[in-house]
């Protein structure tokens, strides 16, 4: 049975840039890939697997850590527990980060309320208003 290979520019085409296949690669995200002899890396149909989970899981705002992590434990068996508590995390992170957005809007939309004085200062009174709601 044949293996594929691709060049690092092949492999780049999960979406990746061949600076992040390097990057990926030195930070132990894969195996480094064989090369030919004239020292280009070929890449297998596994680790374009592995580049594309990359990118799902950078697009779902994982850390490279937990990226890893995943792939290490995926790698020995049965990830679903670990898994799931990473993605648990995230998901907490996010509504920390809605929370938050929702808390900035909120302050944004008082300060735009508010009625400008335009005889007073020569600041803005919709910015110090936001200022001072922080």
């Amino acid at each position: 049975m044949t293996v594929a290979s691709y060049t690092i520019g092949e492999a780049a085409k999960a979406a990746v840039t061949p600076r992040a296949v390097r990057f990926y690669e030195s930070r132990g995200l894969f195996d480094a890939p064989e090369r030919t002899r004239s020292g280009y890396r070929l890449f297998t149909d596994d680790d374009v697997e592995v580049l594309a989970f990359i990118r799902r899981g950078r697009s779902l705002g994982l850390s490279l850590d937990a990226i890893a992590e995943i792939i290490q434990i995926s790698e020995r068996g049965a990830p679903c527990e670990r898994t799931d508590a990473l993605l648990a995390k995230r998901l907490t992170e996010i509504d920390a980060a809605i929370a938050d957005l929702r808390r900035q809007r909120a302050v944004i939309d008082d300060a735009r309320r508010i009625k400008v004085d335009h005889s007073v200062g020569s600041g803005c009174a919709v910015i110090e208003q936001a200022i001072s709601s922080n």
